[in-house]
Formats: structure tokens, sequence, C-alpha cells
């Protein structure tokens, strides 16, 4: 059950959208909300706008406390059962966001402005939390994320990372009472010139299915959503991108299946990070963390 949501805050747009979900779940599940802003403390000696640095941190410490006391009131006004926890903090957002985080939280934040290879080399915060967090992470993006999803969309591959995030899609729609979508891609990387390799790209495609069919199973046996299930040839990123529409949740595992599937899930998600327009929430193995 989870006990606490934790939200980074930084003011931006795509904060306030964050903390907005955040909340929301927080009202649902019953868990106490936290939000973490962060600031950089200024180098000793520096001055900023001729004020030594001692002066500047305390500035931004204030003005980060002010923030904060806004957005808790902004949250209270509508959802005033929610406890609210305020947090200035001076280290990193990638690490303060994870500090004292439990494997059944979850931690929130808004959509990078860096995408691409851009992300990729600079780092992100949330590309970092996805790699280290503890407990699911949810990146959001535009304003779908308001309100409860109207509908759990998660991908999967067979991996154990894939089954976690099928049950934490599930036990989501049990909360919201929504239904849920299993998606799984499929790709034959060969051309099927012959009869042995057009047999071969059908066993690809029945084992394919029959993971899906599986999936299924598992998710009726756990939940009493509606479960529908699609199974697409071609890449996963595609698939899933094509898939989800507006006031969709999006589940994803953090890994694949074996060392290179595993990069190529990596992959996968990050990918989905910078191009999905609804939130996305990564699920990590119990083995995963780091």
């Amino acid at each position: 059950m989870t006990k606490q949501i934790t939200v980074g805050f930084d003011g931006s747009t795509p904060a306030v959208e964050a903390v907005t979900w955040a909340a929301a779940e927080a009202k649902a599940r019953g868990a106490t909300l936290r939000i973490v802003s962060c600031y950089e403390i200024p180098l000793a000696g520096d001055a900023i706008g001729g004020w030594a640095g001692t002066e500047a941190y305390a500035t931004l410490m204030d003005a980060s406390r002010d923030a904060l006391a806004e957005m808790k009131h902004s949250v209270g006004t509508w959802a005033p059962e929610v406890q609210i926890i305020t947090e200035p903090s001076a280290g990193p957002a990638s690490s303060a966001l994870v500090e004292n985080v439990e494997p059944d939280d979850l931690v929130v934040v808004g959509a990078s402005g860096r995408r691409g290879a851009k992300a990729a080399w600079l780092g992100s915060t949330p590309r970092h939390l996805v790699r280290h967090s503890p407990c699911p992470v949810v990146v959001v993006r535009g304003s779908a994320s308001r309100g409860r999803p109207d509908r759990i969309v998660v991908g999967i591959d067979g991996s154990p990372s894939s089954e976690r995030a099928l049950q934490w899609a599930t036990d989501e729609a049990d909360l919201h009472q929504v239904g849920v979508l299993i998606v799984h891609s499929w790709l034959y990387p060969y051309l099927a010139v012959d009869t042995a390799s057009s047999q071969a790209r059908d066993l690809t495609n029945v084992d394919a299915a029959c993971l899906v069919e599986r999936a299924v199973e598992s998710a009726r046996e756990r939940s009493a959503a509606e479960i529908d299930s699609q199974l697409v040839e071609g890449g996963a990123v595609t698939a899933l991108l094509e898939t989800v529409r507006d006031g969709d949740l999006l589940v994803l595992g953090s890994r694949g299946r074996g060392a290179v599937k595993a990069n190529l899930f990596g992959s996968t998600v990050n990918s989905v990070l910078d191009r999905a327009e609804v939130p996305v929430v990564v699920v990590r193995g119990a083995d995963e963390r780091e």
C-alpha cells in the first residue's frame, strides 16, 4: 500500500502538472503528498547581483519555501483531505526525490524539456530517477495528467520487470475503476523468402500471441477491471505511442529479457519518455535496485 507520493516542484508548468497528477493520486490512495523543491547553493565567495553567497542562499531558500507554501495552499483548496508535506532541498532533484522513499511509494516528476540525444548526453532528472528510484516513477507531460486516467495501457515483453508493470497497472485500474489495455509488439527480424523462414515468422507470431494470452489471464486473475489486449507487429516504441490516446496512463517495465533485450527495452523506455504525450509510469523489478 502506497504511504507516500513524492513529487518534484520547481515552479514550471510541467512541475505544476506533476503536482496536480500526484495530488489526485494521493487523494485516491489516501497517501501523504510530499512536495520537494530543489535549488542550487551558490559557491562560497560567489556574488549574485552584488550579494554575498550566503545572502543569496538565504534568498533562494526563502523563495523556495514561499513557492512551496503557495503550491500547498493551492492543492489544499481542492484536496483538503490529503496530508501535504513540503520540503525545500539544497541537493540535486535526482537525489532529493528518492531520499526516504520506500519500494511501494511513488515518485512523480514533470517531463524534462530535454529530448532525444540531448537528454541522453546531458542527462535529465526523469531518466536518472527511472534508473535509480527504488519505487515506480511517474513522468507527467500534458494536460491529460489532470484527474483520474480514462484507461491504463501497459506494455509487456514477458520479462520480470514487465510482469511487475502489469501487476501495478491492474492495481491502478482497480483503484480508479477503469479498463486495462495490454500491448505487446513482435518483430521477425528476417525477410521471409522461403517456406522455412515463413514458418519461423509464423512461430514468432504464435509465441507473441501466447505471451499476450498468458498476460491477459494473469491480469484477469488479479483484477476486476475490464482487460483487453493488442498484439502489434512492429517496433515497441511505435506500437505504444500509436496505441495511447489522450487521457491514458502508460505503464512500462524498466528492463526487458536478457542482457541485450534489457538494453533494447531500456532504449524503448527512454524513447517513450521523450515522446509520449501522456503520463508514463516506469516500474522496476525487485532485483533492479541500484
